[in-house]
């Protein structure tokens, strides 16, 4: 009987010393998440006083889903997510690609490729708006560095030459070519952190095995393909996954570059800012629903191509 009296108080006191924890946790997190789904139920409008629950406010007109269909039949909502999940490909592919042949190279030759991979990863330390900003100084038609480079280099002559698309003055503003100005920009900042991602996966595989593929007389491909990549799976799926957040959610960098828009390259996250700056508080709402079942969606598929793929194998 004592012993479950001590049993039963160690439980309680572990308890009493996570309830602070928990209660914040609440407080800070959950409850907000839930006002805010719920907010977009209601048509709202943040110039009104907002109480606890938006439920309990007098100003908030229940709709129903009537925000979430408004927004999902917009066309401007619709190229939104298009850009964005482009995006979110487009990064995740480079960044793997050329993230993990930075961390190979860095293997290979090591202190040289130890060096080369510190100075990829100095961009990360920066924050996405001082990024942005001076992407946009080197886009500038006037005096960026691109421009100058492509005059300096007779590239628009050479690409006339063999008639294909000359590059245009100014990428941001380009239709054509806006999406892949926040591309080379986000990917120059993101490609330094998955480097070093991959380069810890690489070495955490045995020297042993390493000492076979050369012995085997494995080109690097075939070591990558056969070997590297079926042991780094995890490693891979991780990077993927923080890749794929972290693009689906991009604003500073967007939001730098062009403007609150809306522009031939607008996100999600920047068509829900703009919501937020008109006062639509239950539009924004269900903006940000659908980012998250959105988001959801893309990380549950990557984990069940990776299982699967595990399983196969």
């Amino acid at each position: 009987m004592k012993m479950v009296n001590a049993e039963t108080r160690k439980t309680l006191i572990l308890y009493a010393l996570l309830a602070p924890t928990l209660a914040l946790y609440l407080l800070f997190f959950v409850y907000p998440i839930i006002n805010g789904l719920t907010m977009g139920f209601y048509n709202y409008n943040v110039a009104t006083p907002l109480n606890y629950f938006v439920f309990f406010t007098p100003h908030a007109k229940y709709v129903g889903l009537q925000n979430f269909i408004f927004i999902g039949q917009d066309p401007v909502f619709q190229r939104a997510l298009e850009n964005t999940l482009i995006i979110v490909v487009a990064n995740s592919v480079a960044q793997f690609l050329i993230g993990f042949g930075l961390a190979w190279l860095a293997k290979k030759y090591g202190k040289v490729g130890d060096v080369f991979l510190s100075v990829a990863l100095i961009p990360i330390v920066l924050s996405f708006v001082s990024v942005g900003l001076m992407w946009k100084w080197i886009y500038d038609p006037s005096f960026g560095l691109l421009d100058s480079l492509i005059g300096f280099l007779h590239i628009n002559s050479a690409l006339k030459f063999i008639r294909l698309p000359t590059i245009p003055s100014s990428l941001p503003s380009n239709p054509s070519t806006a999406l892949l100005s926040i591309l080379l920009a986000s990917n120059w900042q993101g490609i330094g952190l998955y480097a070093v991602i991959y380069s810890a996966g690489l070495r955490t595989i045995s020297p042993s095995i390493y000492d076979s593929m050369k012995v085997d007389g494995l080109s690097d491909l075939q070591k990558i393909r056969r070997v590297v990549w079926p042991m780094m799976k995890e490693t891979i799926a991780l990077a993927l996954i923080l890749v794929t957040a972290a693009s689906f959610k991009i604003f500073d960098l967007v939001f730098a570059l062009t403007g609150m828009g809306p522009t031939p390259n607008d996100v999600i996250s920047v068509y829900l800012y703009r919501d937020l700056g008109a006062g639509l508080a239950g539009s924004a709402a269900a903006v940000a629903f659908y980012m998250v079942i959105i988001g959801l969606a893309l990380i549950v598929i990557q984990f069940r191509l990776f299982r699967t793929r595990s399983e196969q194998k």
